[in-house]
């Protein structure tokens, strides 16, 4: 039966060429979906002996329950296995804080600025402390705290919620005394800070907790400062009555956490020894040679991956697997259809063909405030069963549903499927229940070796409600995985296995590329072939925005404002990006003028007044500016797809004519005149052939990644503290696994990684520091910038090394050629993926700029779609004119020309000057091939020890040997300094010190004299030294590349505490993870380690231990560190 006949496509397909596509997974069951019901399949798969690997389409386990937020339980619904009582269990923040006693107080000293208390006092008694830096009190030094109860009240417990920043502010304990007037005090009871030294908890606070069960008409809590703070800042003072002992039995239970349901699920994954990972579309079937199903295809940010298998679970709500088989299905009637949508906080709304029920208990945030939830029930007209269909269902659903009270909601909406598949049995009357229906009913008829474990099994649709509520779906998964493990012992390994499907006509010539960035799938690792084949056209627009974040929102209004037929897709269920998905809900620098003023404006439309303020400082409601780009794009006309994965571009030749996408129900093509790449990670522009830089052979640096706890009402929480690949699907598996498991005590986890650098393009012009220090004018600037380097991490350009970028804030004028991909037309790029150094990246990537930056790339779009011109060839000036009108851009862009080449009398000025703390020498560097001359006369004619010792260190580092042994003595004679260690959160300035800066321009001088002055530094060196000094040398001497380095360093890797600091496997990885938001202390070990073996093996290694950290490092599960040891062990094989 061809693949048309069954509905894997409409007539009109694109042809994609064959190619090889790697296993990545070769076992007995793969399960695919994320649902509890996918989970204990999974487990009892394996408990009964199989190998198992499950494909979750989100970033989290559970999407039946979470991503529909399902989490009540019927009163008749009790949990009996052991998970499910792990899952359902009565959250402790549903009863933490139910019975608060109001209060006012009173302090012994003022508190200070910046973070000064309001008048009449209540910033220890306003239900926030989300967030140390808008939602705390400061205290210089030891504060005493006079709380009146306004009469004598039984106190059962006292809470102080306390932030930590180790040495800034710290709170060694709190002491509470109760009385009865002011003056006689009773000690009842003394905390200790059981969490000092384990990092900062800027966004958690630490709470606190004293027992006083006392009569009290007043309190008095003492709160000390450890010696070293600097420093109190305190968020909440939290005092509770005795609970009330309960009467009987609440009718209903308390709803779980997302956060509890999604850890449980992953831990009974883990700890049955499944394989798995998050974000995964199943996208082909594969099949075996004689025609039965076998594995699938699956996508992901690492491009696509084959998995072959013996049996198949069909665990996703459409069936989608079952779908791409001869299995038969009932048809998806046109008409209207019913949806369940659930929205946490606000009343509830009224609407044609929608009824509104609240939930029967409230869900409790972690800042005691309790939100009334309301489940909505709409009637909504559907087409087809389409994923445009269902894409336009959900916009009509948020339609009808949406307040500005609203803190949470659903992700999806819920249907029970009304198209049920034809099983090997039929279960039509009343639900038996899961544990005795009858498991044909999950069989396809006339299909071997596969499941389907949802709502489309051969069930009455009554049934089908009833298997879909999370207890029974997780019986039937239990009964479904023990029969697909017990199926597949009968069962030969597939052989001659490929994907189903052929070549049909294409609508346009061209072809599929797919991105080739992830480094795991090596050429050792098994490859499957797929022929020439057909892939469904999905849609044909103007414009096509991939990433609905903080680019690629403005970019979808602005294109379809501008009147291009637009669509806009996004993989989470929010837009907005890092700003809201990522809880980055306030600006630190940028331009707030243009489009982002309007946003700003846009949010007290929707909220009232006190949402404006946004461009003032304020941290905003991320629910309100998720909304407002929604409210935009549906205004402008624009088509919104949630859930949905950009994995490729459709190419001819050098232009990108269209991108493949992947879905929660399949792979396609949509065509477009002209697309913006919003991925941050340029992942259509790569997979079209453009040319990029990320991590390589060549260093290590990048800037500090977050993922952040999710509580609700939060606005701002900045994490750092590791480093997430967002194109590795196993570092992204493993960060979100480690992170619930690290913020376990939040009510969730964000779904989006909070990165600060990704992979960009090499675009028609590059970015450099330089650019920025001398301002820059350019004829074609699309967005005017405004940060400082706040680098997260340590910075690599040579500038640095001397010159260290300080806390200034400085403008930035950003050409239109950084958005152009060289070599590749049809495409812009926006965000994180644009072309500049890595360095320039703080300046240029400020929330409030890059909103800009994607309005302007939207406008570009479109003008080039309604002009039929190439992105390279429209009117530059008609597009800044607007941009000027906008607010955007200042008028003066209008006549500027590029303000480079320095004339020559500027290099010549700055030589002299650079002797007086390098000033003047962003010049020099910007046009360093003329300026290097002058240099050498400089240094050969220099008027003193010093002046010549700074021209020796400049031409050192630009790879001159002129003054080598002026560096050499220099170095000999210098002490250790204080070095740097690794720091994210908060960096500015130096990220090496003098002496490490003066061994890097020894070593890279490249000659003999310079290697003995830096052996001995490194025989000086030990874990003990900062992570500066180990990467010194390690640059210095991987650039003379002298095998006699090699036992010194290998001495140096050899010592207690030095090595073992690689992930290679989970378990090692969750070993120990450190609470604090902002660690840095694995990526201090880790990056020392993995430097100096680096440098080792460049330097010939020392009986291959250089060589064997390497390797430990190519299976760490964090990417970055993958990436890097991959391409230096690729070295000696080219």
């Amino acid at each position: 039966m061809s693949d048309k006949k069954i509905g894997r496509w409409d007539s009109d397909v694109v042809t994609e060429s064959a190619r090889q596509i790697p296993i990545l997974y070769d076992v007995d069951v793969v399960v695919v979906g994320g649902t509890s019901g996918a989970v204990t399949a999974a487990v009892a798969a394996a408990e009964a002996g199989a190998k198992v690997f499950l494909a979750a389409p989100r970033p989290y386990l559970g999407d039946d329950i979470c991503g529909t937020y399902r989490l009540w339980l019927e009163p008749d619904e009790e949990p009996m296995s052991p998970l499910a009582k792990v899952m359902f269990a009565e959250p402790g923040t549903a009863t933490q804080f139910r019975n608060t006693v109001p209060f006012t107080y009173e302090t012994d000293i003022e508190s200070s600025s910046p973070h000064k208390d309001s008048q009449p006092l209540s910033g220890l008694r306003d239900s926030r402390w989300q967030g140390a830096s808008t939602q705390s009190v400061q205290y210089n030094g030891d504060v005493n705290i006079l709380v009146d109860l306004g009469g004598e009240q039984l106190i059962h417990k006292a809470h102080v919620m306390a932030y930590q920043r180790n040495d800034d502010f710290e709170v060694a304990d709190v002491t509470v005394y109760a009385g009865q007037d002011r003056q006689q005090w009773q000690q009842v009871a003394i905390v200790k800070n059981s969490r000092l030294g384990q990092g900062s908890f800027e966004n958690a606070a630490i709470p606190l907790s004293a027992s006083v069960r006392q009569k009290a008409r007043y309190l008095k809590i003492a709160v000390r400062k450890t010696p070293e703070a600097k420093r109190v800042l305190l968020g909440e003072i939290v005092l509770e009555k005795k609970p009330e002992e309960p009467v009987a039995k609440a009718v209903h239970r308390m709803p779980p956490t997302p956060m509890q349901v999604k850890r449980a699920l992953d831990n009974a994954l883990l700890n049955a020894g499944v394989q798995f990972l998050y974000g995964c579309y199943p996208t082909d079937l594969l099949r075996d040679g004689a025609g039965k199903p076998a594995g699938i295809i699956m996508a992901n940010r690492s491009g696509r991956q084959a998995v072959r298998a013996k049996v198949i679970i069909d665990a996703t709500p459409r069936a989608i697997v079952a779908r791409m088989t001869a299995a038969q299905f009932e048809p998806y009637p046109k008409g209207m259809h019913t949806f369940q949508r659930i929205v946490v906080g606000g009343p509830p709304r009224d609407a044609e063909n929608m009824k509104a029920r609240q939930l029967p208990t409230p869900v409790y945030g972690d800042n005691g405030k309790i939100y009334q939830a309301i489940e909505y029930t709409l009637e909504i007209p559907m087409k087809d069963a389409s994923f445009a269909s269902f894409a336009e269902a959900e916009q009509i659903a948020r339609d009808k549903t949406w307040r500005p009270e609203q803190v949470d909601a659903s992700e999806v909406l819920f249907q029970v499927p009304p198209d049920r598949m034809k099983g090997q049995a039929q279960q039509c009357c009343t639900w038996p229940q899961a544990s005795k229906v009858d498991l044909g009913v999950f069989r396809p008829a006339r299909v071997k070796c596969l499941y389907v474990l949802g709502g489309c099994a051969d069930v009455s649709r009554h049934g089908a409600e009833q298997l879909l509520r999370p207890l029974e779906l997780m019986e039937a998964g239990t009964r479904v995985g023990a029969a697909a493990a017990a199926d597949a012992k009968k069962i030969a390994r597939p052989r001659n296995v490929g994907p189903a499907g052929r070549a049909g006509k294409s609508v346009t010539t061209g072809d599929i590329r797919e991105d080739q960035a992830w480094m795991r799938a090596g050429p050792e690792m098994p490859y499957i072939r797929a022929g020439e084949r057909s892939v469904p056209l999905l849609g044909q627009y103007d414009v096509v925005v991939v990433g609905g974040g903080t680019g690629g929102a403005p970019a979808g209004i602005a294109a379809a404002r501008q009147g291009a037929k637009t669509l806009v897709v996004e993989y989470l269920h929010g837009l907005g990006g890092i700003g809201t998905m990522g809880l980055i809900g306030k600006y630190y620098y940028g331009h707030r003028e243009g489009f982002t003023k309007e946003l700003d404006q846009g949010l007290a439309a929707l909220g009232g007044e006190a949402e404006g303020k946004s461009g003032q400082g304020q941290a905003w409601n991320s629910q309100l500016k998720i909304e407002w780009y929604r409210q935009e794009l549906r205004k402008a006309g624009a088509d919104l797809w949630y859930g949905t994965l950009g994995c490729g571009a459709f190419v001819e030749g050098n232009r990108v004519k269209g991108v493949v996408i992947a879905t929660p129900q399949g792979r396609g093509v949509v065509l477009a005149k002209a697309i913006v790449d919003a991925t941050g990670s340029a992942v259509v522009a790569a997979a079209a052939g453009a040319p990029c830089v990320y991590i390589s052979g060549e260093h290590i640096a990048v800037q500090g990644t977050g993922l952040p706890p999710w509580d609700l009402g939060a606005r701002y929480t900045n994490t750092d503290f590791a480093f997430i690949d967002d194109l590795d699907v196993v570092d992204s598996w493993y960060s979100f696994f480690a992170a619930r498991m690290k913020f376990d005590e939040a009510y969730d986890l964000g779904q989006l990684v909070d990165s600060r650098e990704r992979r960009q393009i090499v675009g028609d012009f590059s970015l450099s520091p330089m650019d920025v220090y001398l301002d820059r004018t350019f004829p074609d600037t699309v967005v005017r910038a405004n940060s400082n380097f706040d680098s997260h991490g340590f910075t690599i350009h040579p500038m640095f090394l001397l010159r260290p970028p300080d806390r200034k804030a400085l403008p930035c004028y950003v050409p239109y050629r950084c958005l152009l991909p060289k070599g590749i037309d049809g495409v812009l790029v926006t965000g994180l993926a644009v072309s500049a150094h890595r360095d320039v990246m703080p300046v240029i990537r400020m929330q409030a700029d890059i909103q800009n930056q994607g309005y302007a790339a939207g406008v570009a779009a479109a003008t080039a779609a309604h002009s039929g011109k190439s992105l390279r060839d429209i009117d530059i000036r008609e597009l800044q004119k607007h941009l000027v009108e906008k607010g955007n851009l200042p008028a003066e862009v209008l006549t500027h020309e590029d303000s480079f080449p320095l004339p020559k009398e500027r290099i010549e000025r700055a030589v002299k000057t650079v002797v007086n703390d390098f000033e003047g020498i962003e010049i020099l560097f910007a046009q360093s091939e003329q300026a290097l001359p002058v240099l050498r006369d400089a240094y050969a004619t220099a008027g003193s020890e010093q002046a010549k010792l700074t021209y020796a260190h400049l031409l050192g580092i630009l790879g001159d040997p002129t003054g080598a042994v002026t560096l050499a003595e220099t170095v000999k004679a210098k002490e250790w300094d204080a070095g740097w260690k690794y720091t994210g959160m908060g960096q500015y300035g130096m990220s090496m010190s003098p002496v490490d800066s003066l061994i890097v321009a020894l070593g890279r001088t490249r000659r003999g004299e310079a290697l003995e002055p830096i052996l001995a530094k490194v025989r000086q060196l030990g874990p003990e030294h900062a992570l500066s000094h180990h990467r010194a040398v390690a640059m210095a001497l991987e650039t003379l590349a002298n095998p006699a380095a090699a036992k010194p360093l290998a001495e140096l890797l050899q010592q207690p505490g030095m090595s073992g600091h690689a992930y290679p496997d989970i378990n090692v990885a969750t070993r120990n993870i450190p609470p604090s938001p902002t660690d840095n202390t694995t990526r201090e070990c880790s990056l020392r380690e993995l430097i100096l073996a680096r440098a080792l093996y460049r330097c010939g290694d020392e009986q291959g231990l250089g060589e064997r950290i390497l390797r430990q490092y190519a299976r760490d599960l964090r990417g970055p560190y993958a990436r890097h040891a991959l391409a230096i062990l690729k070295e000696k094989q080219r």
